[in-house]
């Protein structure tokens, strides 16, 4: 695992962000730096999947803090364009862009919750042909970059990451999972953050859980990284926070 930095911020032009489309498709081969399955041909460009039938745990949780299907782009979301990546609104979609090898982008609902299920549709749209990056929700996002990093991967890993100070320390190192979908592909994500109890459900499925007392409060993050020179992209829609 690389170190997950947030890049500086220098401008801020939308025409950038407008240019980013939910359609865009993998490009060029490189080596993973943790395991993964390597290709075994040069993968052909091909539209995400279609998004699994969305499991009766994604509608549960208590009453409905803030929810965001991303149609209208002044809905309060962080826009901006990064050293390491850019975010903002696309075709009714949230868009997180990683450019920079082991650098993490995030976007703020600039909220502030305690407890929370933050549920959301997560689509891979963009990846290294190795699948070798991660993409997920933040809870507790503090000003800094500081939280919890609940991600999964490209290529079917999940982890829980610990931000302090911009050092990321594995609550749950990553592990490989066979619910989650790979390559360019929705997954339905789940996450909750109540108390010290921390948990990621992918598609309907308990993946990961732990317990850290370090945040109590925060915003809400949305989340990509690459791990390669090739940019990762992720299309994030139907976000719903609950109270628990």
């Amino acid at each position: 695992m690389e170190e997950k930095i947030r890049g500086v911020q220098w401008v801020i032009p939308l025409v950038v962000l407008l240019s980013l489309s939910c359609s865009v498709l993998p490009f060029g081969n490189v080596e993973p730096t943790r395991p993964a399955p390597e290709p075994t041909s040069t993968p052909m460009p091909t539209q995400p999947s279609p998004p699994p039938t969305r499991p009766p745990v994604q509608q549960g949780g208590g009453d409905i803090l803030f929810r965001d299907d991303f149609e209208d782009p002044n809905s309060g979301w962080e826009i901006g364009d990064y050293d390491a990546g850019s975010v903002g609104y696309v075709d009714g979609y949230y868009f997180v862009r990683s450019v920079e090898r082991g650098k993490t982008m995030w976007g703020a609902a600039l909220q502030n919750f305690t407890d929370v299920v933050i549920d959301v549709d997560a689509i891979q749209v963009l990846a290294p042909p190795n699948d070798n990056n991660d993409y997920g929700v933040v809870c507790r996002l503090q000003p800094n970059g500081d939280g919890y990093y609940l991600v999964i991967s490209g290529d079917g890993y999940y982890a829980i990451y610990r931000a302090v100070e911009g050092e990321f320390e594995p609550l749950v190192d990553f592990a490989p999972s066979d619910v989650i979908r790979q390559g360019n592909a929705t997954n339905l994500l789940r996450v909750i953050c109540r108390g010290t109890y921390l948990a990621l459900l992918v598609n309907g499925e308990l993946v990961a859980k732990t317990d850290d007392a370090t945040f109590a409060e925060g915003d809400v993050g949305l989340t990509a990284t690459t791990y390669e020179d090739e940019p990762t992209g992720v299309c994030f829609d139907n976000l719903v926070v609950r109270a628990p």
